[in-house]
């Protein structure tokens, strides 16, 4: 890769959103978590985890607890009082379910997934008969004292567990009527024992976590208690029981993750649970875990999302970023524009004096990593916020950013920008596309081209309208029934403009002919489908060349004139080292050099990797890895030896990469130390050796 001037942009100052809740499910292999602004994020972690959708939140909501109760179902319950189910295609709310006691704070399913029980803050068990198409309420159990906090279904599916203060109770879940009463004990005689979370084994014991810090397993059948342990210094707020029901974790207000094993003891011929290995994975309360093959799931305060495993040692976090895209370069305008959850800003980036003192003093070669300094600093033009704080679920800006479009839950706007005299000028443009929401829009790259995607009823709705004089004229309206392509997922443009890419989330890539189309469904043709999503689409200038990388790194290219894998693609495939295959985090960019048509850029949340197709021989890939801890640094160049794939790993949440014009790169990061700068103080601990 040649020298390049990179704009480090590290104003994209995002807020930490902590994640409350946790909720996996088998078959699809999805991982449900919601987040403190009350969106729900649906991660797919069959191969590399990576954020697939997101159904944004409800400032009204409130989110308490996530369940799914089949592959394609998913329920939440929170303080409003309602159990609401969610269309995973269209992503927003299918029906809601009220309860009976008030807000709710904890749902679970049967063995069998035919009913679900609810526990509420007046203390009332609600249980529902799951329908093919919706609940149906069952009965109300007798009201205890106090609210109930957390519940789980036995392995049986005949008694319910429930957790509240100082108290585990053993229910009938058929007649409704508690079995046991199993009270904790506390630590102070006047101060409750809150019971926060709680766990079955697969030989039907029940654990609980308490706000002692004290781990508890009970034995239902009799309302006894089998074991105590003292495990945390805090609250213990979340458990999880491994699918073999050999290991616990626990953790909470104290942050350590601590596990215990089930041992079998040779003096007794007993099992207990001893006390293993413990992990300082987050810096704040840990609110929920979730372990499945091997590997745990954790998150919290700290809006990071852990996959942890031991052994082997292993350990990944997925920071608290929005979904892509967030990041959109305006290269006529020198422009930015930055997506948070309800604004967006729009920033002129500074220029850089390219003369610095290295060459004053008459050397005419410039060191790797030279920093620039700015002639200009990057400005601030525009914060555009939506009414009531509704969320932003998609947006599109033109290339000379004259023309902004946004669109939340409710509705879409449309807006027209520009600078007179220095001034910024943004005004509302009475434009109307029909529709009240669009999930996912683009402009093509000579802005003449918009296209809208909503996913309604199993498929997507693709309407692509001309541009002409800030007027919006429908092209072509089509459904993509005829291609199969089910939850588009990734969409791009050529940049010819006479391509339009779409990926769905089950491994299906569709390339249509939208130049010519007119009134009618244009012409397209499907790529071979893969196993899994892409995760990252590219189409290159200069060959017409589709780049594609999919969830499991499988990187593939594909002309879209000749219809068919490219040579350098079919090579790749068998070349491909192991160690790339198992990067662990996904591929979410892919950009081209304009003075290399044989490189290719991708980048994932930490590092940029180079391919270079004229370096390919038939020896396999070599792979040469460049650290750089110059944070400053404002350049980018390719290592000497001849190797077709380079590392660079010089970044922390890496969001956006992309070129603006004239050999000049915009980086956009977010730091880390900001996210954490945001967040409330931590449980204060002593170290070792102080007091």
């Amino acid at each position: 890769m040649s020298t390049c001037k990179i704009h480090h942009v590290k104003f994209y100052n995002l807020a930490p959103r902590s994640i409350t809740c946790l909720s996996y499910e088998k078959t699809t292999k999805k991982l449900a978590l919601s987040r403190n602004d009350n969106s729900i994020e649906l991660w797919n972690v069959s191969h590399t985890p990576f954020l697939e959708q997101v159904i944004p939140g409800d400032p009204r909501d409130s989110i308490e607890a996530l369940l799914w109760i089949g592959p394609y179902r998913l329920l939440s319950t929170g303080l409003r009082g309602f159990i609401i189910e969610y269309d995973l295609i269209s992503l927003k709310p299918k029906y809601s379910q009220s309860i009976t006691g008030g807000a709710a704070w904890c749902l679970d399913v049967n063995p069998l997934h035919t009913r679900i029980a609810v526990g509420t803050e007046d203390g009332y068990v609600n249980t529902f008969t799951i329908t093919q198409d919706n609940l149906v309420y069952e009965k109300i159990f007798d009201k205890q004292k106090g609210r109930i906090l957390c519940l789980k279904w036995d392995n049986t599916g005949d008694m319910i567990f429930t957790g509240s203060n100082d108290t585990v109770r053993v229910w009938n879940a058929n007649s409704g009527h508690a079995i046991h009463k199993m009270t904790t004990g506390r630590k102070q005689n006047k101060k409750e024992t809150i019971v926060w979370c709680l766990g079955v084994t697969s030989d039907n014991h029940v654990i609980s976590g308490d706000s002692r810090g004290v781990l508890l397993v009970w034995d239902p059948s009799v309302g006894t208690l089998i074991e105590s342990h003292e495990s945390h210094t805090a609250d213990i707020l979340s458990l999880a029981v491994s699918e073999d029901s050999n290991i616990i974790y626990s953790a909470g207000i104290d942050p350590v993750i601590r596990s215990f094993s089930k041992v079998l003891l040779k003096s007794s011929g007993r099992y207990q649970w001893v006390k293993g290995i413990e992990r300082r994975l987050h810096t704040h309360d840990v609110r929920a875990l979730v372990e499945t093959n091997g590997k745990l799931f954790s998150a919290g305060v700290d809006g990071y999302l852990a996959q942890s495993s031991y052994p082997p040692k292993s350990l990944v976090k997925y920071p608290p970023l929005l979904a892509n895209p967030c990041v959109t370069i305006c290269p006529k305008s020198r422009c930015i524009l930055l997506r948070y959850s309800n604004y967006l800003e729009l920033w002129r980036l500074g220029t850089a004096n390219s003369i610095n003192s290295s060459m004053r003093n008459g050397h005419a070669k410039e060191k790797n990593g030279t920093i620039y300094p700015l002639e200009e600093e990057p400005i601030k033009l525009l914060e555009l916020k939506t009414k009531k704080n509704e969320a932003i679920i998609a947006y599109a800006i033109t290339k000379d950013s004259k023309m902004i479009i946004y669109s939340t839950e409710n509705y879409v706007r449309v807006f027209n920008f520009d600078i007179v005299e220095g001034n910024a000028m943004l005004t509302k443009s009475e434009i109307n596309f029909g529709i009240e929401r669009i999930q996912m829009m683009l402009f093509s790259p000579n802005n003449k081209l918009f296209v809208t995607v909503n996913n309604e009823n199993g498929f997507n709705q693709i309407n692509i309208f001309k541009v002409e004089h800030k007027r919006f004229e429908l092209k072509c309206s089509f459904n993509s029934a005829k291609q199969k392509l089910k939850n588009i997922g990734v969409i791009c443009f050529s940049q010819d403009n006479e391509y339009l890419i779409c990926g769905d989330r089950e491994g299906r890539v569709v390339a249509y002919l939208v130049e010519e189309c007119d009134a009618e469904e244009p012409k397209c043709w499907p790529l071979p489908s893969y196993r899994c999503p892409a995760t990252a689409v590219a189409v290159q200038q200069e060959t017409n060349n589709l780049v594609i990388v999919y969830a499991d790194h499988k990187i593939v290219e594909y002309n879209l004139f000749r219809r068919q894998y490219t040579e350098f693609s079919n090579n790749l495939q068998t070349r491909v080292p192991s160690h790339w295959l198992t990067r662990t985090f996904p591929i979410i960019n892919i950009i081209f050099n304009p003075n290399d048509q044989n490189a290719i850029i991708l980048h994932d949340d930490t590092t940029v990797y180079v391919i270079q197709k004229d370096r390919f021989t038939d020896e396999g890939i070599k792979l040469a890895k460049t650290e750089s801890h110059e944070e400053d640094s404002n350049s980018m160049s390719s290592s000497q030896g001849q190797y077709d794939f380079q590392v660079i790993k010089k970044y922390k949440h890496l969001v956006h990469l992309e070129w603006l014009k004239n050999g000049e790169l915009v980086a956009v990061e977010v730091n880390p130390i900001s996210l954490t700068e945001k967040l409330p103080a931590a449980l204060k601990q002593s170290s070792f050796g102080c007091s």
